[in-house]
């Protein structure tokens, strides 16, 4: 199942590595979303749905999409969540990566940090649109 980016915002931390932001709206879930790719393959996936559906993924090509839960939660919960996996976890993510290319990238530290909080503040611009939409039924 292919998962449908809303209002997508990248960034681009150096030469082929790239975060992005996005509203998810699909069979997977509905909630804010990021994307870490590297050569265009998508490294960690933060799926911030709120509730106990909320998860991440690594590596999706070569695991299948298999993802980790994120304890139940508020939203913005499991956005500080994906920033802590983010940053702690990329690492892992890159030298388990079954392509010598994506294991031999040494991300820039400063760059991805300056994006990473491009990125929360994003998520957390949808996440307030989903509680005021919330508020107004």
């Amino acid at each position: 199942m292919a998962n449908v980016k809303h209002a997508l915002v990248a960034y681009a931390i150096q030469d082929n590595v790239r975060l992005e932001a996005y509203w998810r709206d699909d069979a997977g879930g509905r909630g804010p979303a990021a994307s870490l790719y590297v050569y265009d393959d998508e490294i960690m996936r933060f799926d911030c749905f709120g509730g106990d559906n909320g998860h991440c993924h690594i590596n999706l090509r070569q695991t299948r999409g298999r993802r980790w839960m994120y304890p139940e939660g508020s939203f913005r919960e499991h956005i500080q969540q994906s920033l802590f996996d983010l940053r702690n976890n990329l690492g892992f993510c890159l030298q388990t990566h079954q392509d010598e290319r994506v294991q031999a990238v040494q991300v820039n530290a400063e760059r991805l940090e300056q994006a990473s909080r491009a990125m929360e503040a994003q998520l957390l611009a949808f996440a307030d649109k989903l509680s005021e939409e919330k508020g107004a039924v």
